[in-house]
């Protein structure tokens, strides 16, 4: 099925060419980086279009508000977990000024060992960590969201707590699907997304 969801000509076409915008990403500056950072802390335990509606509300005053006024204005737009991420997202912003110079010289040498470093982020976690690093233009690791997972339990089971071993086991078995169909790894959930949302948004 993932076969020939590459094979769809259109399909392909509009996946590679938002693999180009990811590309682009990875050579603008800090700003950039740090609005990823950003989106992917909301992306956690979120829908991506209501975590992108709540970035657009309040990244132009993360660095003027306090965590209260930040909780609100996530909550007036309509974000669920407002509290927990406006933490988050006031903690984060300590990185901005360094997260690219820190991030970029590690990820060009190991993506793997980018990520690691990015899990020292509070909010980030496994999947946001690689969702970042695709989102900058890295494509060796695999985006595991609920939609990957629920196409992935059709040939394999995904049972009990998601643990950061078992991240790491189906992001195996997507590397070996990805090898096998001469594509990258980073770039399959949008495929999967596609089939399972009918959108390509991410």
């Amino acid at each position: 099925m993932l076969r020939e969801l590459i094979r769809n000509v259109r399909l392909r076409a509009k996946v590679l060419e938002r693999a180009e915008e990811f590309k682009l990403n990875k050579n603008s500056g800090e700003d950039v980086w740090f609005r990823e950072l950003i989106l992917c802390i909301l992306t956690s335990n979120s829908s991506f279009i209501n975590a992108y509606i709540a970035l657009n509300q309040i990244y132009d005053d993360i660095f003027n508000i306090d965590e209260y006024e930040l909780s609100k204005k996530l909550n007036f737009s309509g974000y669920r977990f407002y509290r927990i991420k406006a933490k988050y997202i006031i903690k984060a912003r300590k990185y901005y000024g360094s997260l690219k110079k820190t991030i970029f010289p590690i990820a060009e040498k190991d993506q793997y060992e980018a990520r690691e470093k990015l899990l020292e982020i509070e909010g980030i976690g496994m999947k946001e960590a690689s969702h970042f690093l695709r989102n900058v233009g890295y494509f060796d690791l695999a985006i595991l969201d609920r939609h990957i997972l629920k196409f992935m339990s059709n040939y394999f089971s995904i049972q009990g707590s998601f643990t950061k071993s078992k991240y790491l086991y189906v992001e195996s078995v997507m590397k070996s699907i990805s090898q096998s169909l001469n594509f990258p790894v980073g770039l399959l959930d949008l495929f999967i997304w596609y089939k399972e949302t009918n959108k390509l948004v991410k």
